[in-house]
């Protein structure tokens, strides 16, 4: 949507279904990860899987906040579909094992897991932008 709202510039309900899109992906993932923190009893971001499905919403995240206070619609042309390969790649080739959540070892049992993880991967998703 967001390369078709590029190619017809006057077609202003293009661009909306794109910003809507993505802020409902969005949405997904952050219900996904809060379902995983609330079920597993920790911040999701101790494997592979979790950290990417975080990377991605951090990136979607920041993507609708430029967007919002830039305006231009190449952000989204650019950034949507890093973050569907991102997905794409987690949920398509990482095997079983490595989606499902372990119960951590105690070395990761601390809050600096998740202050110093997620400030790291939104600080990865904001240079992916």
């Amino acid at each position: 949507l967001y390369w078709t709202s590029i190619a017809f510039p006057k077609v202003k309900i293009i661009s909306n279904l794109g910003k809507m899109g993505t802020a409902v992906a969005n949405l997904a993932i952050a219900i996904i990860l809060g379902y995983r923190w609330w079920n597993d009893g920790y911040f999701p971001l101790s494997n592979l899987y979790e950290s990417l499905l975080f990377l991605s919403w951090g990136l979607t995240t920041i993507q609708l906040i430029t967007e919002s206070k830039i305006k231009n619609q190449l952000i989204g042309a650019v950034t949507t579909p890093v973050s569907m390969f991102i997905i794409a790649f987690a949920s398509l080739s990482l095997p079983n094992d490595m989606q499902r959540a372990q119960p951590l070892v105690p070395a990761l049992k601390s809050n600096w897991l998740m202050m110093h993880v997620s400030i790291m991967i939104m600080s990865y998703a904001t240079l992916i932008l």
